[in-house]
């Protein structure tokens, strides 16, 4: 293994209006919510003995799909793994939408996992 990258994308939805402003550093709110997302990040790589470089984990705002793909556009990824919620309810266990626009598109081969 070369190298591993995490990308976390901050979705923009009508309740994180204050987190998606660029340059908000003055919302202590925003900057909770991101300090405790990187936290749990670290927290999940930990539990899976993954030692990941701080400039290797990206928690980034704005639409899943199309983050994903700059992100792996930018560092040239071989092979991007994303994370798909499949409903319980799913006979088909078919990939959810953001796994579905991730894997359109890009040139990098994409493997979805079940999260």
């Amino acid at each position: 293994m070369d190298h591993l990258y995490v990308v976390h994308v901050l979705t923009h939805g009508l309740h994180d209006v204050d987190v998606r402003a660029e340059g908000n550093h003055d919302n202590p709110h925003a900057q909770r919510m991101q300090d405790h997302k990187a936290l749990r990040i670290r927290e999940l790589l930990h539990k899976a003995n993954l030692q990941i470089p701080s400039d290797r984990i990206f928690l980034v705002h704005g639409e899943p799909a199309s983050e994903i793909k700059k992100m792996a556009n930018k560092i040239q990824a071989d092979l991007v793994i994303v994370g798909s919620h499949v409903k319980e309810n799913d006979w088909m266990q078919l990939p959810g939408a953001t796994t579905n626009c991730v894997i359109q598109g890009i040139s990098s081969d994409v493997m979805a996992v079940k999260v």
